[in-house]
């Protein structure tokens, strides 16, 4: 007689606040093409700085087993950070194996954009269903000093651009605020996409005696520039390993404080 041991569990695990994770954070690179000085700044990520080499990282074998490990435990939804995701070489590839589990209900991704227009096509065929976009400001100065001096806000928007003709929608764009740095020209972002099917959110910067950066999360729907707090936002910078969170994790003004206190 053979006995079967399965995975499956009939709700998904639970947080220390009772809250189902469903939702899988996925890192596929440590590298970026961007130095931003809120995420990763050059004093610190510069030319001698020792990312993971190709060996070190997952295979997307390795990914694609892990994630299903998680789906098998309860988890829904997947999404590839990095670093920069699109970093990776052949990142399409794993969207595709994500996306065929069985029970997997969205792959997403996130990215700064300036590589998007080159692969947004391939990844919406191969099923990746949502795009978050960092885009900190649409004025090219401001952009630069903001991104490490790579870059121009075109290139993004170009990107942007091909995603929702390829049929990657709603896009959402997650603007990190900065006051003296870009806070003049948070309005001109809304209004680049008002009536499209483009979500700006607003990531408050700030600093703690516990935390070089902190950030909370903020939305801005397209017909009205007052941010509605929503959750807790996250650095772009994220160690190359697999994270589950809750989605409705750090709704709460005091868990938001809590987050960035404690974030290294």
């Amino acid at each position: 007689m053979t006995t079967v041991i399965s995975l499956q569990s009939p709700t998904a695990p639970l947080d220390r606040r009772g809250r189902p994770m469903h939702d899988l954070r996925i890192s596929v690179m440590d590298r970026c093409n961007f130095r931003c000085p809120y995420c990763m700044p050059k004093e610190t990520f510069g030319e001698g700085y020792r990312f993971l080499g190709t060996a070190e990282r997952l295979s997307f074998a390795e990914i694609t087993r892990l994630a299903g490990l998680f789906v098998d435990l309860g988890v829904r939804k997947l999404r590839l950070t990095g670093g920069e995701p699109l970093l990776r070489a052949g990142l399409e590839e794993l969207v595709g194996d994500l996306a065929a589990l069985p029970g997997v209900e969205d792959v997403a991704l996130t990215t700064n954009g300036i590589l998007l227009g080159r692969h947004a096509r391939e990844l919406h065929a191969q099923g990746l269903a949502r795009v978050t976009v960092s885009l900190d400001s649409l004025d090219p100065g401001v952009f630069r000093a903001m991104s490490g001096g790579y870059g121009c806000p075109t290139e993004v928007l170009e990107g942007i651009d091909v995603a929702l003709a390829a049929g990657l929608a709603p896009i959402k764009v997650n603007c990190v605020v900065q006051r003296g740095v870009n806070d003049h020209t948070l309005l001109d972002l809304v209004e680049r996409f008002r009536g499209t099917p483009v979500v700006v959110r607003f990531i408050e910067y700030r600093t703690s005696a516990t935390a070089t950066t902190g950030i909370a999360a903020a939305s801005c729907r397209r017909r009205s520039c007052m941010p509605r707090s929503r959750r807790a936002g996250r650095s772009c910078r994220s160690r190359p390993v697999t994270t589950a969170r809750s989605p409705s994790a750090m709704r709460s003004p005091t868990a938001r404080a809590r987050s960035a206190s404690s974030r290294p």
